[in-house]
């Protein structure tokens, strides 16, 4: 298959990277990095288990896509160069990869690969392999390629909101006395799926005590009257994510729930006002820090980060944190999430997808706020 437009722009940025940091040949094993160069992934899309594919990014030559024997013949719908039988057997990939390497004439290196994502075996027996070759890691390099996003990738994840908005609504007009978690999810996964989701990145519903510990699973817990019940939803598209959060009380809330619901909104809402480029990451946590502080919500900040990238993944490059040094620059895209949580009261934690333009900001999610959802 033809490069189009985009993937030449990609392949283009990432040689520039390559060249910035000095690195020779760039090893991708990640879901996300294989499919942002190629177009291709693998079909276990949640889960973490050992790459069995690969691509090699030289300066010059077109990627090399290494897939299993049994996925060889799907390779006519992917970008390439050269694709290669990739083994079963971490000693028989690592020998392939460096008689690639060889082959293409990286000899000195360094060789960048994937450090947050490679098991350490793996790692070993490449580094044998390669002997005095240097290897250094892939995924800051990576990370800076993919946290910047071209207008064609924009236009992707616009619909990618777009879906999760569809998602958030279909499980609010769900949510009921009695209701379960499970029937929730189903019925918000549904909706994304029928607009256009390719999959359902995560679902959670979180309600009653579940929505002050962050929860991980979906139960078949029934609702109660008076609880809070928390989403916090995603779904792909074309490969890239969406990521967004409500909390709504099931009946009438209560002060302290009304107070928490609140002080989440104002939250998320200094934190997006503060958004534009040239501002440190930190500075967005530093505003949504104060609104807690100011009132007298603070201890009730249970994770220190209100907000990450968001695109190839779930959580990209940059991080909302208060020791971010990272500078906001336009086409970063950011999924801010700044929360509180009270046991026996609920949790707030109204999460929102920007664009960072060229002056301030883009919002790309819609569906009323926490405390707009009360009045």
């Amino acid at each position: 298959m033809m490069a189009d437009t985009l993937t030449k722009k990609k392949l283009a940025r990432i040689r520039e990277h390559m060249r910035y940091s000095g690195v020779e040949g760039l090893l991708l094993c990640e879901n996300g990095r294989t499919r942002y160069v190629t177009g291709y992934q693998r079909y276990f899309t949640a889960t973490y288990l050992a790459p069995v594919h690969a691509v090699l990014m030289t300066h010059h030559a077109d990627p090399v896509l290494f897939l299993p024997t049994h996925v060889l013949p799907a390779k006519v719908e992917f970008f390439w160069g050269q694709a290669v039988d990739y083994p079963f057997t971490d000693q028989a990939r690592c020998e392939v990869l460096h008689r690639t390497l060889h082959d293409l004439g990286v000899e000195r290196g360094p060789v960048a690969i994937e450090f947050d994502f490679l098991p350490h075996v793996f790692v070993e027996i490449f580094k044998r392999q390669l002997g005095n070759t240097p290897i250094v890691d892939a995924a800051p390099l990576m990370n800076l390629v993919t946290a910047i996003k071209f207008d064609e990738e924009l236009d992707i994840i616009r619909k990618a909101a777009r879906i999760a908005d569809a998602g958030i609504a279909a499980a609010i007009e769900s949510i009921r006395e009695g209701a379960t978690e499970i029937e929730v999810g189903a019925r918000s996964s549904s909706r994304m799926l029928d607009e256009g989701a390719e999959y359902i990145n995560h679902m959670t519903v979180r309600s009653g005590p579940h929505s002050t510990g962050c929860f991980p699973l979906l139960t078949s817990r029934p609702f109660q009257k008076g609880e809070c019940v928390q989403l916090d939803i995603g779904c792909c598209i074309d490969g890239y994510i969406s990521d967004m959060n409500r909390t709504v009380v099931i009946g009438n809330a209560n002060q302290d729930q009304r107070r928490l619901l609140k002080c989440g909104q104002d939250m998320l809402l200094a934190g997006t006002a503060a958004v534009r480029p040239g501002l440190k990451a930190s500075a967005i946590w530093d505003a949504v820090y104060r609104v807690a502080e100011e009132a007298g919500m603070a201890k009730f900040i249970t994770i220190p980060f209100a907000g990450h990238g968001v695109g190839i993944g779930l959580h990209d490059f940059p991080y909302i944190v208060p020791t971010s040094e990272t500078v906001l620059e336009q086409n970063m895209v950011l999924a801010l999430e700044p929360g509180v949580y009270a046991d026996g009261v609920g949790g707030s934690r109204p999460e929102d997808m920007l664009i960072v333009t060229g002056t301030d900001h883009e919002v790309l999610t819609h569906h009323p706020l926490d405390y707009d959802m009360l009045s």
